[in-house]
C-alpha cells in the first residue's frame, strides 16, 4: 500500500474500497471495469480541479448561495407540510360542521408526508436522468401551485388534495437537496456542509413553524399558504440565476470506486503532488469559463434514461438489504411519531389547564431552534470525530458501523420525550405545559438523530448507490411514517395519550435496540453478498 502518511500536505488519499457487485456491473457505461476488490488508489484532485465546468470549481460564495436557497427551498416546504399542526384549531369547528371528525382534520397532516415520499421516488429517477437543475426548479413550482391551491380552498376535499400537491413537491427536500449539496463538494467537506444545511433548515423550519399561528390569527390561515407561495417564488427567481446544475460525469476514479485500467492490465493512476495551498489552474482554453447564461441552462448534458432505470431498480434492489431495512423503518417510524406529536399538540394545549390561543399554538415549537444549534452540530461534527477516533485505531480504516455509534443519544431522548408526551397529554393537570414543548423538540432530535445517523452510515456503506440509498430512506420512511401516525387520533380515543405514546415510546426503544447486531454484525452482512465498503482515510486526512 502506497504511504502518505508522511507529508499531510499532498492533495491526494489513499482509499481502499470493497463491494460486492453482481456480474453484470463489472463494466459500467463508461467503459471502465469494476473490479470486485477495487484497490488502492491515488485520488488526483487536480485533474478534477483544472475542468472548469465541474460544479466542485464553484466560489465558496457560490457554493454558500447554493447551500442557501436550496435550504429555503427545503424549509419552506417542510414547513407548509408540517407546519400545519399549529392551524388546525381554525379549521376543525370549520370543517366539523360539514361532517369531518377529529381523524378527519389529521389527515391533513399525515397524507402529505405519504405524498412526500412518492414525491421522492417519482422525481429522484427523474433527476438522475434529466439533471437536477430541472427537477429541483419543477419542484419549485409545483410548490407554489400547491400553497396557492391550499390557499383557494373552498372545502376539506379541495384543501386535501393541495395538500398532497405539497407535500409531492416537498419530497425533493429529503433526498434531492443533500444529492445536489455533496456533488458540489470534495468527499472530506460533505459531511460538514450537509450539517450546515440540516442546521439552516432546522432553523428556519422552526421559525416558520413557530409563526405559523400568530401568522394565521393576524392575517388568515389562507393567507399563510399566500405567503408560503412568495417565499417560493422568490427562491424561484434566485435559484434560476444562482442554482446551476449539480450533475457533472466523471469517470469512477474520480469518484473513489475502482482504478483506473489502461486496455486490460491495471495501471496505478500516479499524480505529482499537488500541495493544498498552490491551487492548480484551471484549463480555460479546452473549457470555457462560467458564465451566468451558461449556468442558467435547464438542461446540462445528455439525458440518461438508463441511468435512470437503474436507478429506480437500485433502490427496490437495495431495499432488501437488512441493515438498509432497519434503517428506512427506524427513520419511518421516528418522523411518524414526530408528525404525531405535531398533529396532537394543539388538541392539549388549547385545552384546559393551559388554555393557549390558537394563535399562540405553535409556539410548542420553540425548542426546535435549540435542537439545530445544539444537536446538529453533536451529531455531525460529533460523528466526524468519532470515526476519525476510530480509523486511527484501527489502521485508518473506516468502517461504516461506526457512524452508529452515536445513535444512542438521540434514542434515549425519543423514548423518553414520547413517555413524557403521553403522561402529560393523558394527566395535563400534573404536568407543566413546558413538558409538552420538551417532548416535542425532544422527539425532534431523535428524528433528527436516526436520519443524520442512518443516511451517513449507509452512504458510508454503499457508495456506489448514493442515489437509491436516498431514496430509500426518504421515499420509503414516508409510507412507514404515514402507516404510523395515520389513525392517530383513534388510537389515542382507544388507548390514551400514555397507552398510544407508550406504545411509540417502546417501538423507539425496540428499533434502537435492533441497531446494536447491526453495529456488531454489518461486516458480516457485506461479506455474506449484501455489499461491502471500506474507506482508508489515511493518516493525513484524520489529523486534520
Amino acid at each position: 500500500m502506497t504511504d502518505i502518511t508522511k507529508d499531510s500536505k499532498p492533495s491526494e488519499a489513499t482509499v481502499e474500497r470493497f463491494e460486492y457487485l453482481p456480474s453484470d456491473e463489472e463494466y459500467s457505461k463508461d467503459g471502465l471495469r469494476q473490479t470486485h476488490t477495487m484497490g488502492t488508489y491515488l485520488l488526483p484532485l487536480h485533474t478534477t480541479l483544472t475542468l472548469h465546468p465541474d460544479p466542485l470549481n464553484l466560489s465558496k460564495w457560490r457554493k454558500i448561495v447554493f447551500i442557501s436557497l436550496v435550504s429555503i427551498f427545503s424549509s419552506l416546504g417542510l414547513s407548509l407540510v408540517s407546519g400545519f399542526g399549529g392551524l388546525l384549531g381554525f379549521y376543525i369547528p370549520e370543517y366539523a360542521v360539514h361532517g369531518a371528525d377529529y381523524a378527519d382534520i389529521t389527515a391533513l397532516m399525515t397524507y402529505p408526508s405519504m405524498f412526500m415520499g412518492v414525491g421522492c421516488l417519482t422525481c429522484m429517477p427523474l433527476a438522475l436522468s434529466i439533471g437536477r437543475r430541472p427537477v429541483f426548479l419543477g419542484s419549485l413550482v409545483v410548490l407554489i401551485l400547491g400553497a396557492l391551491l391550499a390557499a383557494q380552498a373552498r372545502d376539506y376535499n379541495w384543501h386535501l388534495g393541495a395538500r398532497m400537491v405539497l407535500g409531492f413537491a416537498a419530497g425533493q427536500s429529503e433526498a434531492l437537496v443533500p444529492m445536489m449539496i455533496q456533488e458540489i463538494h470534495f468527499m472530506h467537506e460533505r459531511s460538514t456542509f450537509l450539517m450546515w444545511q440540516s442546521a439552516i433548515q432546522t432553523v428556519l423550519s422552526a421559525g416558520l413553524t413557530i409563526a405559523a399561528s400568530p401568522l394565521a390569527g393576524a392575517v388568515g390561515p389562507a393567507n399563510w399558504y399566500r405567503l408560503g407561495a412568495g417565499f417560493s417564488a422568490v427562491t424561484l427567481i434566485l435559484s434560476i440565476f444562482l442554482v446551476p446544475e449539480s450533475r457533472y460525469p466523471r469517470s469512477l476514479v474520480a469518484y473513489g470506486q475502482s482504478s483506473e485500467f489502461d486496455g486490460v492490465e491495471q495501471v496505478q493512476t500516479t499524480a505529482a503532488p499537488v500541495r493544498l495551498s498552490e491551487r492548480p489552474a484551471l484549463d480555460t482554453t479546452k473549457y470555457p469559463p462560467r458564465t451566468i447564461r451558461s449556468d442558467m441552462r435547464l438542461f446540462v448534458g445528455e439525458f440518461d434514461w438508463v441511468e435512470g432505470w437503474y436507478g429506480f431498480v437500485h433502490t427496490f434492489q437495495i431495499l432488501l438489504f437488512p441493515n438498509v431495512l432497519w434503517a428506512f423503518c427506524l427513520n419511518g417510524l421516528t418522523i411518524g411519531i414526530n408528525i404525531a406529536i405535531g398533529t396532537t399538540y394543539g388538541a392539549i394545549v388549547t385545552h384546559p389547564p393551559y388554555n393557549w390561543g390558537n394563535d399562540a399554538a405553535s409556539y410548542v415549537n420553540a425548542g426546535q431552534v435549540v435542537v439545530a444549534f445544539v444537536a446538529l452540530p453533536l451529531l455531525g461534527n460529533g460523528s466526524d470525530k468519532i470515526i476519525k477516533w476510530r480509523a486511527k485505531r484501527n489502521d485508518g480504516f473506516h468502517e461504516p458501523e461506526n457512524r452508529l455509534l452515536v445513535l444512542w443519544i438521540p434514542i434515549l431522548f425519543g423514548i423518553l420525550s414520547a413517555t413524557l408526551y403521553g403522561q402529560a397529554g393523558q394527566y395535563p393537570d400534573k404536568y407543566h405545559w413546558f413538558v409538552i414543548v420538551f417532548a416535542n423538540a425532544g422527539y425532534y432530535f431523535c428524528f433528527v438523530g436516526a436520519n443524520i445517523a442512518a443516511i451517513t452510515y449507509l452512504l458510508d456503506s454503499y457508495p456506489a448507490r448514493a442515489g437509491p440509498v436516498l431514496v430509500v430512506i426518504t421515499a420509503f420512511r414516508g409510507f412507514v411514517s404515514f402507516g404510523t401516525s395515520y389513525g392517530v387520533a383513534k388510537f389515542i380515543e382507544t388507548t390514551g395519550y400514555d397507552g398510544s405514546f407508550g406504545t411509540y415510546a417502546g417501538l423507539t426503544a425496540l428499533f434502537g435496540c435492533l441497531g446494536i447486531p447491526i453495529f456488531l454484525y454489518g461486516s458480516t452482512i457485506f461479506c455474506n453478498g449484501l455489499g461491502l465498503a471500506k474507506t482508508d482515510l489515511g493518516e493525513s486526512w484524520w489529523k486534520k
